[in-house]
């Protein structure tokens, strides 16, 4: 119960100093600060407690209408005096009845709080025991606690519990079974992860590793789309870490096993090795690492060259590292040596000439290109023109200026992209070629305009919209009208027309046009996009006779637009009759 008014004024510094005298109530504020009374329980009017000093002492305090008083076991006091651990207990109680006070005044959480404090002990045990009964993962995170505290918790029972934990073959699927396991499985990983620290490394290295592959073959018939596990995940991956750490392993030893987790078949279930554990292997640790990478890649033969996912998966896991490795260092020759294994594979290839470009190695760029040629496939066009501009790249290299210009002119007709357009030209100005591309590449582009297929490649624009790109970079912009009046050509490359004119009065068209378009989507967003161009066709009106046609083109769009009912609402309310 928190303290009356009456208390409080009798167990004021005033009242306290003048019972005890100003030096021990100077000294009882020191023992109260330093947490020195143990801890105080009141029945009745009687207050006792027990405080630390030279020894442990016995206070009892009287509250009475009378007022304060009491005494202590210790030699100052004697069972009759109000000495300095009087004082320290009478400060502690006044302390705890102000925080009631604040606990009872606050919100449901903290009124929660100031009730339970009053209870005593025994009141307390029942109603937690009952709580903790009647919920299945309380029951198992206080059972974990209380087997560490009274040291009954050791390696094969965390193992057991394990097992417990992460049951098998239960074909789950629904979010709130799904969720009720992985919340039951929580709390032996987090009891784990803080027993760990008392158990010796070795063991709790077992430990993780069984709860990790434990709750890989729990996942194989539970569907955790919902990602209910990532608690468990992280805590055991975080704990294998930090576990690895403690060992007391030689570097050969530690390499060995991260390497037979790296490549047994549980790779996915460990946080990424060797760069997660490089603090537990060091420097000796990380070389004996590599060295057994080294060795598992160089029994391999070099990867056949219609070889499936599966075997390449191999060669790329053993690769990656080893090539991260050695480009840390600098090392372009062992780089080269790790790709040649893999040399079957166009892509590999390719990486490997633009890794010499990049190391300007260019006497061996050409033999990578030829062995791309050679290994290049047919469902993958777009590495031919990779490799073609990294043949554009060689020839320049080696003042071959036409013969990259010719290079680049085919890579443009095949993709028909406005960023290899603008290399080609750039190319033939800035070494003065006498073939006027810009030229050449229009007329091809008219020529193919009519013509009923288009190119090859799935991925290439359509034609009129690559000549209208061509048009927009090139600052021809009548040119790009005529185009747009007779041809269909892409939303976005028409609004990038109706942008960059500076007349309303040719901008118009092109901005109603687009409206139209959007409108026709027959959805919200659409009719939505669709004021926002009018918005900003609007905003670029200079002339009376230019809103005038303004209004007009609204009328026209409700008199065409009158069923689209959401459309014609919101554009009365940008743009009221």
């Amino acid at each position: 119960m928190a303290a009356t008014q009456d208390e409080a004024a009798l167990l004021s510094d005033r009242q306290l100093a003048m019972l005890a005298g100003e030096a021990a109530f100077g000294r009882g504020v020191e023992y109260y600060r330093e947490g020195m009374v143990v801890g105080w329980n009141r029945k009745g009017a009687t207050i006792t407690a027990d405080v630390e000093g030279s020894e442990r002492y016995r206070v009892v305090l009287k509250l009475s209408k009378r007022g304060l008083d009491g005494g202590c076991d210790c030699p100052a006091s004697e069972g009759i005096d109000f000495c300095k651990h009087c004082v320290a207990t009478a400060l502690a109680y006044r302390a705890d009845q102000a925080e009631q006070t604040r606990l009872t005044e606050g919100d449901a959480a903290e009124r929660i709080r100031a009730y339970l404090q009053q209870m005593d002990k025994p009141s307390l045990v029942e109603a937690l025991q009952s709580l903790i009964e009647n919920d299945p993962v309380l029951r198992q995170q206080w059972s974990l606690r209380a087997d560490a505290v009274l040291g009954v918790l050791d390696h094969k029972a965390l193992k057991k519990r394990i097992t417990a934990a992460f049951p098998i073959n239960r074909d789950l699927y629904r979010y709130g079974q799904v969720r009720a396991y992985f919340a039951r499985a929580e709390a032996v990983v987090d009891q784990l992860a803080e027993q760990a620290p008392q158990l010796p490394a070795d063991k709790c290295l077992t430990l993780v590793d069984y709860a990790l592959s434990r709750m890989a073959r729990a996942l194989e018939t539970i569907d955790d789309s919902g990602g209910f596990r990532f608690h468990c995940e992280a805590t055991l991956q975080t704990l294998h870490v930090q576990t690895v750490t403690r060992l007391d392993w030689s570097p050969d030893k530690l390499a060995a096993y991260l390497y037979d987790k790296a490549f047994g078949g549980g790779e996915d279930l460990y946080p990424e090795i060797p760069d997660a554990y490089e603090e537990a292997l060091g420097e000796a640790g990380m070389a004996a690492y590599h060295a057994r990478l080294q060795r598992a890649w160089d029994a391999l033969p070099e990867l056949p060259a219609k070889a499936g996912w599966s075997e390449q998966y191999r060669y790329i896991r053993l690769r990656d590292p080893l090539f991260k490795h050695a480009e840390a260092a600098g090392d372009l020759p062992a780089m080269l040596a790790l790709y040649r294994k893999t040399a079957s594979n166009e892509r590999d290839c390719l990486d490997a000439a633009e890794l010499c470009i990049a190391h300007e190695a260019w006497d061996q760029v050409e033999p990578w290109l030829t062995r791309a040629k050679k290994a290049a496939s047919d469902q993958h066009p777009h590495q031919q023109i990779e490799r073609q501009r990294l043949e554009v790249r060689l020839q320049l290299q080696r003042g071959e200026a036409e013969a990259a210009a010719a290079l680049q002119w085919d890579i443009y007709r095949h993709t028909q992209r406005l960023e290899d357009y603008r290399q080609l030209v750039a190319k033939a100005s800035e070494h003065g070629l006498a073939v006027d591309y810009r030229q050449r590449a229009r007329d091809w582009l008219v020529d193919r305009l009519d013509q009923s297929s288009e190119s090859s490649f799935g991925w290439a624009p359509r034609t009129a919209d690559s000549l209208l790109e061509i048009h927009l970079f090139e600052g021809r912009l009548a040119e790009a009208q005529a185009l747009c009046a007779e041809r269909a050509v892409s939303f976005w490359l028409l609004l990038q027309l109706a942008q960059v004119l500076k007349d309303p009065d040719e901008s118009l068209p092109l901005y109603l046009r687009l409206v139209r378009h959007m409108v026709r989507q027959t959805n919200n967003q659409g009719y939505r996009d669709g004021i926002a161009l009018l918005e900003e066709l609007r905003d670029t009106l200079d002339t009376s006779a230019q809103r005038q046609a303004f209004e007009q083109a609204l009328m026209q769009l409700r008199t065409e637009f009158k069923q689209k009912r959401n459309f014609i609402t919101w554009l009365n309310e940008a743009f009221p009759a």
